[in-house]
């Protein structure tokens, strides 16, 4: 029996090393059209979290209907230069997990 569902939800932590002294700008720049992020189609939550104990790490969380919508939203991130606007902010390339919802 196959817990996952064909279209399940999914949801992705994405952790960046960030240069500790731009946090505030990657922060910043990440969340400034987080309500637009939230209401893009399947999208069903979007947080961008710190933790002061390390001031060089921004992870995102984000949850989506399925990883066709996810896809979408990544395409109108990069074709609106965000990937572009935080580059010069990382040290290295985003640790990346992404899992399956069961149940849903």
């Amino acid at each position: 029996m196959d817990i996952l569902a064909a279209a399940a939800a999914i949801v992705l932590i994405i952790e960046f090393g960030v240069v500790e002294e731009k946090r505030d700008a990657f922060v910043a720049i990440s969340t400034e059209r987080i309500e637009e992020i939230r209401a893009f189609d399947g999208n069903q939550s979007f947080d961008v979290l710190v933790d002061e104990a390390r001031p060089g790490v921004v992870v995102y969380v984000e949850k989506w209907d399925d990883a066709d919508k996810q896809a979408a939203f990544y395409d109108w991130w990069v074709a609106e230069g965000m990937t572009e606007r935080l580059s010069p902010l990382v040290t290295a390339a985003p640790k990346i997990s992404r899992f399956e919802v069961a149940g849903d």
